[in-house]
């Protein structure tokens, strides 16, 4: 009899686990028949009216008319040593996600599909802001159809057409693999047996190498190990120096023109700070004589933005959502950003790391205690130190719909300076972002370059300085990428360069935007705008209310 298609969901077991143990509480398992050891659970989820029912006010009669139930199988498979799930329906949500082989349908797909038959991918980019992504085409494509960024992005999920048409006719992974053939039940012990041999295969190295570059921790035990290692840090902290490899970072993008301060909560501490920084977070625990720090202190101690009173006036989050820490385990390396763990490639973290050092150092004048980006600009504006100040002079590029900020401050030697806080990598991203969008309008647009010399001009009166105007080639002249050295500068607290150190995914996207520049004739250089501690501030209490007042 001819076999008909069917498409089937299969997770991989833990080795050593047993289908009991990978179901959850209230799923019943029985002996299936139909396959030697195989187990098989049936069931409904649901079986009443629907929850919007309730808000229609619905009568008792008009809800015997709805039924909101979904019929579910779990077949459970003994294939080449191992247990494997087969779900039918919503069987997925009866599974216990721990029990399971993590990216099992992912290295699956990844050593099986034609890389030139791709049709979808699930894309995670890291950072202070993590994004998610799906990207369908509508015909067979390569990976390049995907604008996947191999040193940031996390493929969580792909789907294509397999390289061997007696594997299946089509391939989806995650965690679990999605397959579609001809086939029957009594198949299903060789499908898994096939998809098994293929997830412990290598091929996908030779068109997806880079997909071990970065990955996202979910394995429970993993992650156990990497917050003992952060509490283990954050013990260090409370005796001995800060290490380099902890630091705070805000988990959203912030705007850094708003004034904010800042409380840490959980401890009983009164103290705000106009800055989020860990030594401040530190101090706090000291003065109240947190003598351990505990796992629990990662969920209970909290960063409130407040006003300069200590009253909430903002955001606020867990502590462990604002740290960023990198640790090696096991001879790998992780990196927490935004409350998730990653682990990153060793060379990959190596290069970077090294890329930076490499990097030309580039010198600015130091800012003051409790100084932002805004307020920095503002006095070095007027403080004599040759450079013009172009912060907020926004330029539209021809045939753009916004204009940009060509730069914070252009020096007297032709340098294009660009400033941000180091507290959040989504504002670093940024600023190095707008140094490769500047520098790029700077060569290409020479109108462009004509209205930033008006800019130029208008701040030179206002300013009192002069020769800046002439840095910058107008739209009929010769443009040279060599008179304009392109300099992030980013504001640290901390007791010299040493102190200091970027994020992981900053590392990541500097390396990407300097070689973009490169790319474009420039050179750039970094610069670290040290500046001292923020400063610290008791909560101003309510006064107590009179004897007798009322409440």
């Amino acid at each position: 009899m001819t076999k008909k298609t069917h498409t089937v969901s299969i997770r991989l077991l833990r080795d050593g686990n047993q289908p009991a143990d990978s179901v959850r509480a209230g799923v019943d398992l029985s002996a299936w028949g139909k396959l030697e050891g195989a187990q098989i659970a049936l069931d409904t989820i649901g079986g009443g009216a629907p929850k919007w029912a309730k808000f229609l006010d619905l009568t008792e009669a008009e809800k015997t008319k709805l039924n909101n139930s979904t019929a579910y199988g779990l077949v459970f498979v003994q294939a080449s040593g191992r247990w494997f799930a087969v779900s039918f329906g919503l069987g997925h949500v009866k599974l216990d996600p721990d029990a399971f082989e993590q990216d099992f349908g992912l290295r699956v797909v990844l050593n099986t599909v034609d890389p030139d038959k791709l049709r979808s991918a699930d894309i995670r980019t890291p950072d202070e802001n993590t994004t998610s992504r799906r990207t369908q085409t509508a015909r067979r494509s390569d990976q390049t159809a995907f604008s996947i960024d191999i040193e940031r992005d996390i493929v969580r999920g792909l789907a294509g057409e397999p390289k061997g048409a007696t594997f299946a006719t089509r391939v989806a992974g995650s965690d679990a693999l999605t397959l579609t053939k001809e086939m029957d039940a009594a198949d299903l012990p060789q499908v898994c047996a096939d998809a098994y041999a293929a997830f412990g295969k290598s091929d996908y190295k030779t068109n997806f190498a880079w997909i071990d570059q970065i990955k996202h921790v979910r394995d429970k035990a993993t992650i156990d190990q990497l917050d003992t290692a952060l509490v283990g840090a954050l013990n260090t902290c409370l005796t001995a120096a800060i290490p380099d490899t902890l630091h705070l970072a805000y988990p959203v993008i912030y705007d850094p023109e708003k004034a904010r301060h800042i409380r840490y909560k959980g401890f009983s501490s009164t103290n705000v700070h106009t800055d989020l920084e860990i030594g401040g977070y530190v101090a706090d625990l000291k003065e109240k004589a947190v003598a351990a720090y505990l796992a629990e202190h990662l969920s209970g101690h909290k960063v409130h933005e407040c006003n300069d009173l200590g009253k909430d006036d903002g955001q606020s989050w867990r502590i462990k959502e604002c740290l960023v820490f990198e640790t090696d385990l096991n001879g790998e390396k992780y990196v927490l950003s935004a409350d998730r763990w990653y682990r990153i490639d060793t060379n990959l973290a190596t290069e970077v790391a090294n890329f930076f050092a490499a990097v030309t150092t580039h010198v600015m004048p130091a800012a003051l205690a409790d100084e932002n980006e805004e307020k920095y600009n503002n006095r070095i504006a007027t403080g004599g130190h040759n450079m013009l100040c172009l912060d907020r002079k926004l330029v539209k590029p021809t045939g753009a719909s916004y204009a940009i900020e060509a730069c914070d401050f252009l020096s007297n030697g032709g340098a294009m300076i660009h400033v941000k806080d180091e507290t959040s990598s989504s504002r670093l991203s940024h600023l190095f972002n707008q140094g490769t969008v500047s520098a790029r309008v700077m060569k290409m647009d020479g109108a462009f370059r004509n209205l930033l010399r008006a800019e130029i001009a208008a701040q030179e009166a206002t300013l009192g300085l002069t020769g800046y105007q002439a840095l910058v080639a107008d739209s009929a002249s010769p443009y040279s990428e060599a008179a304009h050295l392109i300099v992030y500068a980013v504001l640290c607290s901390g007791t010299g360069t040493g102190a200091n150190r970027l994020p992981f995914f900053s590392l990541v996207t500097f390396r990407q935007a300097a070689n973009e520049l490169r790319a474009l004739g420039y050179k750039c250089a970094f610069a670290w705008i040290p500046k001292p501690a923020p400063t610290t501030t008791k909560a101003k209490r309510k006064p107590k209310a009179a004897a007798g007042a009322a409440p």
